[in-house]
């Protein structure tokens, strides 16, 4: 039963980390563009698809995949950001007008990839038939390597974003953009360009999420939409628009929704209850709300949230 256990923490811990990985795209466009991006789900479709494309078309290994994936997809990012939302940040965010619209055209944005995948890739999922190896036996476990390889990869990406954001002139700059626009404008920064870049590594962050889980779960047209809900949960938990907050939120969304299940079905049987119908699988989504709302009634703000007072 223990290794049982473990095998569904750590099947947890990996999809937690990449719904912390859309979290963490997410909670840095929220944090550098104070606003909330709707579509970052169908980003994270189309860089899967973007990463079946470059192996099974194009030929290239799963790494040089990834990595190229990730990076047109965060160039798509960019497309959109300058096309359809520079106007409306250019506005402002937040609780204002333009904001409202940002959100508005989020939703949009969202059925139109969603209609462009389809005429692109088709209704049905499609195999991303990735050959990671052996599984990885550690005594009585076996864990498959399609999981560390998601651990391993999301890992590297994050070290690596840290790095950027503080030890790099343009994690610096990307920074004061965050803290403020107009005060880092005064000081020199490109706060256009800033934008850009923050949104397009967002968009990559999300990109490289979805290409990293779609060997286990194929990719299709309508796989944002459920990860964007998970991924918006785990935000929310640890703190919107804090990064490590939305890395620990999706740890924890990814691992309650793989344990709820058997320790809720432990629980009730140690209740002597009958619990088929209310611990079932199908309902792990749920699992994560549950979380979400336990968090939202003990600290509002998220865990490694910030209370921010708002005058009337």
């Amino acid at each position: 039963m223990l290794s049982f256990f473990i095998d569904l923490l750590i099947v947890g811990l990996s999809i937690g980390i990449v719904y912390g990985l859309v979290a963490i795209g997410i909670s840095l466009i929220y944090s550098g563009l104070d606003i909330v991006h709707f579509a970052h789900g169908e980003i994270y479709m189309f860089g899967a698809f973007m990463g079946l494309t470059l192996y099974t078309t194009v030929g290239l290994p799963f790494v040089p995949s990834l990595l190229i994936g990730a990076a047109l997809t965060g160039l798509f990012g960019v497309l959109i950001e300058r096309i359809f939302y520079r106007r409306l940040t250019a506005a402002g965010g937040g609780y204002t007008v333009a904001g409202l619209g940002i959100i508005i055209a989020g939703f949009g944005m969202s059925i139109v990839l969603q209609n462009l995948a389809f005429l692109i890739w088709g209704p049905k999922p499609l195999p991303f038939p990735v050959k990671f190896g052996r599984p990885l036996e550690i005594g009585e476990m076996t864990l498959p390597m399609s999981y560390v390889w998601i651990v391993v990869t999301a890992v590297v990406l994050m070290v690596g974003l840290n790095y950027v954001l503080k030890k790099t002139m343009l994690g610096l700059a990307i920074r004061a953009v965050a803290h403020n626009k107009d005060i880092a404008s005064l000081s020199g920064v490109n706060v256009p360009l800033m934008i850009s870049v923050i949104f397009g590594t967002a968009c990559a962050l999300g990109a490289a999420a979805g290409i990293l889980i779609g060997p286990i779960n194929y990719p299709q047209v309508l796989m944002g939409s459920g990860v964007l809900v998970k991924a918006f949960a785990a935000a929310v938990v640890g703190g919107f628009g804090s990064l490590p907050g939305a890395l620990l939120g999706g740890l924890l969304v990814g691992v309650v929704e793989s344990v709820g299940p058997e320790a809720c079905s432990l629980g009730f049987g140690a209740l002597g209850i009958n619990n088929a119908a209310v611990c079932s699988g199908t309902y792990k989504d749920v699992y994560a709300f549950v979380l979400l709302i336990m968090v939202m009634l003990v600290k509002p703000s998220g865990i490694l949230g910030v209370e921010a007072k708002v005058k009337a």
